[in-house]
């Protein structure tokens, strides 16, 4: 049943999916319409259920079909063809709804671009039946079985083979991929072999409350790994890196325990054996790094946690043990991130700035950087192709992150068709990457918190949900609340009155940028937040109650977060300096004009601070809370965030660069907390520039997970917070496809 599609294009109804890129464009749009852009889930519901046109199909199928091996909720179904349904956009029934049963695909089916011997194939509704389950898998036509076995293949993963076949014969730019891990937990970071033929990654396992990270060997397809590395309890061993040879593998161990924190750069062989330490390293701010092509020296990144001095790419000489600077133009506010020799080793690509970054490029020599990129994202790791023509990599497109292609000479971005992945890896001498598939659902919860020396109560579930929710934010009164959700498909800002669920609505005609929370203004009548604007982003002021939605017309600078000031009219924006670097505005709002009254360089965050009528605000490139005067004048730090006030480590939120401290932070009339982490608890209360002795507080959430956003109620003492507690990730594998210059015959390069 593993077949190959008869086409990746297939006609449902009057609407056309593109089954590779997820897209459905309906009967309804006018010429230069863009396609409606749905998940992966949906799109493997739909091809379920066009591999069995006319059919019934259980809602029972579609959970074993489409999400195998886990324990969604049931509303996961409904969510999905809520997603397809809205896309289609017919006044036709596409799909119906059988009452107890399933669903069934009314709207006849057509796969396009078939060759010429192939038969087209059509579908067309059939009288309401309901088989057994084993007739489901069986009835239906050779495409049915095609379509079935498909989507079962993009849940469960295929074998390698095969996906090489369909990649290099489809002459679709958008490849198909297998996930060759599906273990419970985390695996991340992975690495190829030269050859392609291997893939190293990390795995994460708590045992008892112990927690530790192993390196994991397997072949490029779905079969069980073999353990490399053999950590005790409370070390990690993260970031690996095939050497070009592929003789040995470098990686870090880092172990967080009662004496603070160890981390070693080592090395081992690939065959397995020991491993032994190669240098030391921080462990609170672990550099990524890669191989130079001769195996004799080693590039390292800048820390993304915005250390002094370790904001620039270092080369590290194996042989000596020593490290230098390479000797580049490069500003004290720029972050240079993930730096990658090209195959020949003539260059370095990497990835200047964090909310705005962009892909750079230079001699391997140091040197002028060139700008090769002018998409100011967030991005997730980069690869050369082993040609040396293109870079792969990850940046948000639209709502999630996705695969592109850079054409180095032209400076051509396209899409490779893979949503939802990052940190690509692609081999040196072959035409495949491995990348990260994240897939870890996020919920709200609020916990109050407690006295001094009291433990705090377990947390609540503040909007139960299937679906993703992220950075809340609750109003100054208390009882309203807004946050990022994707509950029924799409992702949008919701409002709704804590307590009362009924109330919850989204904010129609916004699409939010989910990069940090919306800002209230005092009265709790709107917020600020940072939307979709075309391909661009834009400053939106929000009136929850109404739903109405206003743009605000920036002077300049494309905005990455925005704020209300101390006074009526005022606007703390944080926005593109250039080249991705990040400055802070104040304005003066005079109806729908914005007037400039002072600025700030290097500022990722700012907030207006009640309590000491200050700006509080969070640096790109210089570690902890800073803070200005009402005109931001005379910047200073207030707190460096360490665990013991005055320096010393660990880091009260370890390993997170200002994108995390800006999630932990809390600003309020009562005063200033970080949400801090630790091996511990990754929840604690803690207050900033507070006297030694009196630094930590209490543990407001004992599960382990990653935070994605916090916001208090003064008044109350309510602490709202978005939280997953599933670590869940996988590996993705996928065969590059041949571009148009690989492909070409001589005489026409």
């Amino acid at each position: 049943m593993l077949q190959q599609l008869p086409s990746q294009r297939v006609r449902v109804g009057d609407s056309v999916v593109d089954v590779a890129a997820r897209e459905i464009l309906p009967a309804s749009a006018a010429v230069g319409d863009a396609p409606h852009r749905i998940s992966l889930k949906a799109i493997d519901l739909l091809l379920v259920l066009i591999g069995h046109a006319g059919k019934v199909v259980s809602r029972e199928t579609l959970l074993e079909t489409v999400w195998p091996d886990t324990l969604p909720g049931d509303d996961v179904v409904t969510q999905a063809v809520a997603q397809l349904r809205k896309a289609f956009g017919s006044d036709e029934p596409y799909i119906e709804t059988i009452a107890k049963h399933g669903y069934r695909l009314l709207a006849p089916v057509q796969w396009l671009d078939l060759a010429a011997q192939d038969v087209p194939v059509a579908v067309a509704a059939a009288p309401v039946e309901t088989p057994s389950r084993p007739m489901l898998k069986l009835v239906g036509t050779v495409a049915a079985l095609s379509a079935l076995a498909f989507a079962l293949w993009l849940a469960i993963g295929a074998d390698r083979e095969r996906a090489q076949k369909v990649a290099g014969g489809s002459g679709d730019p958008a490849p198909p991929f297998l996930k060759i891990t599906s273990a419970p937990g985390m695996e991340f970071a992975p690495s190829l072999s030269p050859d392609g033929s291997q893939v190293a990654y990390s795995a994460y396992v708590d045992e008892n409350g112990v927690g530790r990270t192993s390196l994991m060997m397997q072949t490029t397809a779905p079969v069980e790994p073999r353990q490399l590395t053999h950590p005790v309890g409370g070390e990690h061993d993260a970031m690996s890196a095939w050497s070009p040879d592929g003789r040995q593998i470098a990686f870090y161990r880092v172990r967080r325990g009662g004496n603070g924190v160890s981390c070693h750069l080592m090395l081992m062989a690939s065959a397995g054996g020991e491993p032994h330490t190669v240098a030391s390293c921080d462990g609170d701010r672990l550099r990524k790094f890669s191989w130079h092509p001769d195996g004799k020296q080693l590039v390292f990144g800048a820390s993304n946690a915005g250390q002094t001095g370790v904001n620039a790419i270092e080369l590290f000489d194996l042989a000596s043990g020593s490290a230098r600077k390479l000797d580049y133009t490069h500003a004290a506010s720029d972050i240079d991130l993930a730096p990658v020799f090209s195959p020949d080793g003539r260059w370095i690509a990497f990835q200047r700035n964090v909310s705005r970054g962009d892909l750079w490029l230079m001699p391997a020599a140091g040197g002028q950087p060139e700008r090769l990129t002018r998409i100011e994202s967030n991005l997730f790791g980069l690869a050369w192709s082993p040609d040396g023509r293109s870079i792969i990599f990850s940046a948000y497109r639209g709502q999630e992150a996705s695969l592109l292609r850079l054409d180095v000479q032209s400076r051509r971005i396209t899409e490779l068709g893979i949503g939802n992945a990052r940190f690509p890896n692609v081999a040196l001498k072959d035409p495949s990457v491995v990348f990260v598939i994240e897939d870890a659902p996020t919920s709200l919860y609020r916990v109050r918190i407690p006295a001094r020396g009291t433990a705090a109560a377990p947390p609540e579930v503040v909007f139960p949900s299937s679906g993703t929710e992220l950075l809340p934010s609750v109003a100054p009164d208390g009882n309203q609340i807004v946050f990022v959700s994707d509950r029924t498909g799409d992702v949008r800002l919701w409002w709704g009155e804590i307590g009362r669920a009924s109330s919850l609505r989204p904010i129609e005609n916004f699409v939010p940028f989910p990069r940090h929370p919306a800002a209230w203004s005092a009265d709790g009548k709107t917020v600020l937040m940072i939307g979709a604007d075309g391909d661009n982003e834009a400053l939106y002021e929000i009136t929850p109650a109404t739903g109405a939605v206003q743009k605000l017309a920036l002077p300049e600078g494309r905005p990455t977060y925005g704020a209300y000031g101390a006074e009526p009219g005022q606007l703390l924006v944080v926005a593109d300096r250039g080249a991705g670097r990040l400055g802070l505005t104040l304005y003066q709002r005079r109806g729908l004009l914005l007037q400039a009254l002072a600025s700030l360089d290097d500022v990722a965050l700012a907030r207006f601070d009640p309590q000491e009528r200050r700006v509080v605000f969070i640096r790109n490139a210089s570690w902890g809370l800073w803070q200005a005067g009402l005109d931001l004048q005379g910047p200073r730090l207030i707190d460096d965030l360490h665990a013991d006030p005055g320096g010393a480590l660990p880091r009260i939120v370890p390993s997170a660069g200002f994108y995390l401290q800006s999630r932990r932070l809390v600003t309020s009339a009562e005063g200033n907390w970080m949400v801090g982490a630790g091996g511990d608890c990754n929840m604690r209360w803690i207050a900033v520039n507070a006297p030694a002795g009196s630094r930590s507080g209490p543990c407001l959430d004992p599960r382990g997970g990653e935070l994605t956003g916090v916001s208090f109620d003064a008044g109350s003492g309510w602490l709202y917070y978005s939280y997953s507690t599933q670590d869940d990730s996988d590996i993705g594998w996928a065969q590059l496809p041949e571009t148009a210059e690989q492909t070409a015959e001589p005489g026409q390069r």
